[in-house]
């Protein structure tokens, strides 16, 4: 396999990054194999061996990162909004929603090590749920949220984990 090259964005830089042939089979397999490169190419350490757990590590990671960024942001426009109550209510969800992503980070990267591919399906997609909710706390209150793009690439990173998994269930049961 010849690894591929590939551009990647990274703030207002496009780089161009080289793809290990695995990481691209890896992603190939997921429904949505440009954001899961997207997502994960950013967090690669050149000594990272690439396979599935490895990758997931990396998603994990990334997802820690990215979380700790919209708690950044949800807290700074929560003391910067005009403290209306809806408003209040929809960003101290969201923060208590973060903060409880974060505190999953742990059991996450346990359920990797320990190869216990449900355990890692429930903690993602307990995730994915804590996402949604503080989306639709803001739908509900009829406010924009104004975090939405940092909920989506979540979302997104979450969503490629659980793909990742669900491969990685398959690709060891057929072996």
């Amino acid at each position: 396999l010849i690894p591929s090259s590939y551009n990647v964005r990274q703030g207002d830089q496009t780089l161009p990054a080289i793809i290990d042939p695995k990481l691209q089979q890896i992603c190939d397999k997921t429904d949505n194999p440009v954001e899961c490169l997207i997502t994960t190419i950013p967090f690669l350490r050149k000594k990272v061996a690439i396979n599935p757990v490895s990758i997931l590590d990396i998603e994990v990671e990334a997802i820690d990162i990215k979380t700790k960024e919209a708690l950044d942001n949800a807290s700074k426009l929560l003391l910067s909004s005009s403290n209306s109550k809806p408003i209040t209510n929809c960003f101290n969800i969201c923060i208590k929603n973060y903060k409880s992503i974060l505190e999953s980070k742990h059991r996450i990267l346990d359920a990797i090590s320990l190869g216990d591919d449900k355990q890692l399906r429930v903690e993602l997609s307990s995730n994915v749920d804590k996402i949604y909710h503080c989306e639709d706390a803001f739908e509900e209150a009829n406010v924009k949220s104004p975090i939405t793009e940092v909920n989506s690439l979540l979302g997104k990173m979450i969503t490629n984990s659980l793909t990742i998994t669900i491969d990685m269930v398959h690709f060891h049961n057929k072996n």
